[in-house]
């Protein structure tokens, strides 16, 4: 039958084993599937037979029309569902393949269907596939079901459950298996196939070779056996001892990698040292002081450190690359001196290894391009609000903003676009973004002390460096994420440990320098425009980005739910007493909390404090809204919408 002659993927070291065996089909149990058929439907008799044959033939196109049309008669018929989950996965169609041997299974839990089910989880059209572990994991506790309800007398349940254990790592249960599978079934190769590898996994080379032997007396093609044959002679070579030549070349690596470390371990208690120092600088200082003059020295001494710390890493790089090499290289060597060799283990550890070394010298190799947010906004779509944006540079005596960028997100932040020369002789476009989902409220008074905050941000130069600093986190962050993907992300992979390691390291040595200039800019905005427009600026921020989360996250559920557009979501407002109870009480503890050591901002609580005894100018108080600073902010908030809905759209699926 076609469920066994899947393909089963067995890693041994280095080299990809694999065994298939099909079987004929029992014409007795045709017969009786055919004149159940015919009970139910007539008709679809001759296209199930012809399925059958194509399937068995491999011409899996024409397999699947002829079940197409024998389930477009007879929809619950489990055999055409489970042989068209069949022919789909060999089409490559593994989620609808799926799906109908499932429903065959959800119809009938029978040996068929448990195996049925089991089969499309661990095949695949593709010869270098592998299931993952969540399909393994459920394709044996399948298979492990129709095995006990055989009474443990079908081979095809046996030879799935071997596999399924095989494929999810769970090497203990295999090789329990393996010898009962060999046991009830001692003229089947696949049984003895599996019991060879078990016999290698355990150490038993030679029962393995006289197992292998065995079943190539029995048909088995000497290309199945021969890459467990390879592996077996590999175990068994000698050739790793005499290494202890090499012993001086040991030595001084370790010396190197101790250095190396104990660049990082002083790394680590000068930042925080220095961070420390900052923190305490900012408590102490003159509030008044806008520029941030009295710290003028820590703020170079800070650059420095940072631009060292981000040198360092790209320093680390060989050093983590060495070691990851050498463990994994370590750890074969020691399971192949001691004569066992645990097979799915040392294939894991290698294939993680070679992609962990791969992503790290992709990333140093690899620049991504910085991509400017949302889009430019016009003077002509606001003109207040480029005149006001204007007039708060003219207030601050800085140069004011080149360009502003409309979001759909909460953002309000400053950059500066151009290259590293161009920023550090402040001559670099200077760049606003302000984000749709702030705006619903926000009264111009706070606003301008908003951005005025951003403009404390060029004033003080904060957005001329910090270029090295950039680059590592997206490095890292981008070297995490793609080991995440791959699957190489684990605890025992020291690349991605160093990598957790060193961003943890990074942030504890520059959250001084970001808090200081926070704390800078928002001197600036209090100084110029009053503490309290600025307090109710940060309030009013926090409190929309709580308000539209909850809105979005509602109404872009339930327009997914429901297969239709979305509600304009700037248009909409908190109105459940629940959830505006509930956002209140996270915006209060978002306000009142403490700042803790991963925050890169101090906490709005702190933030306020340290402008309480701020000397503010007089300014001319400002009414109306934000939004009276647009020309048209219907057409903003119906494009901001749309931007959103083209970003969640790929994510809804139509009602079946």
């Amino acid at each position: 039958m076609y469920r066994s002659s899947c393909i089963f993927a067995l890693l041994l070291l280095s080299a990809t084993l694999g065994f298939s065996q099909a079987t004929q089909r029992d014409p007795a149990k045709e017969k009786a599937l055919q004149d159940e058929l015919r009970v139910i439907a007539p008709k679809a008799v001759d296209s199930f037979i012809s399925g059958t044959n194509e399937l068995d033939g491999g011409n899996y196109p024409e397999a699947d029309k002829h079940y197409a049309d024998v389930l477009s008669k007879a929809p619950d018929f489990e055999a055409a569902l489970r042989r068209r989950g069949y022919t789909l996965v060999a089409l490559g169609k593994r989620k609808e393949g799926q799906e109908s041997a499932q429903m065959a299974l959800s119809k009938n839990r029978s040996i068929d269907n448990l195996i049925g089910r089991a089969s499309t989880l661990m095949s695949s059209q593709d010869p270098t596939f592998r299931p993952s572990s969540e399909e393994s994991y459920e394709a044996a506790r399948l298979a492990k079901e129709a095995w006990k309800l055989s009474g443990e007398t079908d081979h095809d349940s046996a030879a799935m459950v071997s596999a399924a254990l095989l494929a999810s790592d769970q090497l203990a249960e295999f090789e329990t298996f393996a010898g009962q599978f060999r046991s009830k079934f001692p003229d089947s190769a696949e049984a003895g196939y599996y019991n060879a590898l078990s016999l290698a996994n355990r150490g038993d080379l030679d029962g393995a070779e006289a197992e292998l032997a065995r079943i190539q007396s029995l048909g088995t093609p000497n290309e199945t056996v021969a890459p467990l044959l390879a592996a077996i002679n590999n175990a068994r070579d000698e050739a790793f001892f005499g290494l202890g030549r090499y012993r001086s070349y040991g030595y001084a690596a370790a010396g190197l990698i101790a250095l190396w470390a104990a660049g990082l371990l002083a790394l680590f208690i000068g930042g925080r040292t220095l961070s420390a120092r900052t923190l305490r600088a900012i408590e102490g200082s003159d509030p008044n002081d806008i520029g941030g003059a009295e710290h003028a020295t820590l703020k170079r001494l800070y650059r420095r450190v940072i631009s060292i710390a981000g040198v360092y890493y790209y320093v680390s790089q060989p050093f983590v690359i060495f070691l990851v090499i050498a463990a994994a290289a370590g750890i074969i060597l020691m399971f192949l001196i001691i004569g066992t060799v645990p097979i799915k283990l040392v294939a894991v550890i290698g294939i993680i290894s070679i992609l962990t070394v791969f992503y790290m010298i992709k990333a140093l190799f690899t620049r991504v391009k910085a991509e400017d947010p949302g889009r430019a906004l016009t003077e002509a779509e606001a003109p207040g609000l480029w005149k006001m944006v204007r007039d708060v540079a003219e207030t601050i005596k800085t140069r004011p903003v080149n360009e502003i960028r409309i979001t759909h997100g909460a953002e309000l932040a400053v950059y500066e676009r151009g290259s590293f020369r161009s920023k550090m002789s402040d001559n670099a476009e200077r760049i606003l973004i302000v984000g749709t989902a702030i705006l619903n409220g926000f009264d111009q008074n706070a606003f301008r002390a908003v951005i005025a905050h951003e403009y404390g941000h060029f004033s003080n130069r904060d957005t001329a460096g910090g270029d090295i600093a950039f680059r590592v986190n997206t490095d890292i962050l981008r070297t995490a994420d793609a080991m995440a993907e791959g699957g190489t992300a684990t605890v025992y992979n020291l690349g991605f440990q160093f990598l957790r390691l060193f961003h943890f390291l990074f942030r504890r040595i520059t959250q001084g320098a970001s808090r200081l200039q926070e704390v800078l800019a928002d001197r600036v905005a209090a100084y110029y425009f009053g503490a309290q427009a600025f307090k109710d600026g940060l309030e009013h921020v926090i409190r929309r980005e709580l308000e539209f989360n909850h809105v979005a996250d509602k109404e872009i559920g339930a327009a997914m739910a429901g297969n239709r557009a979305m509600q304009n979501l700037y248009e909409m407002s908190v109105q459940e007493d629940g959830a505006v109870q509930a956002i209140e009480d996270q915006f209060k503890g978002e306000i009142g909390r403490a700042t803790t050591d991963d925050d890169s901002h101090p906490s709005p609580r702190d933030r306020f404090r340290f402008i309480e005894n701020i000397r503010s100018t007089e300014i001319e108080h400002l009414n109306g809204e934000v939004w009276d600073l647009f020309a048209d902010r219907t057409s903003i908030k119906a494009e901001m919408n749309e931007v959103i809905e083209n970003l969640v759209r790929p994510y809804t699926r139509p009602k079946a």
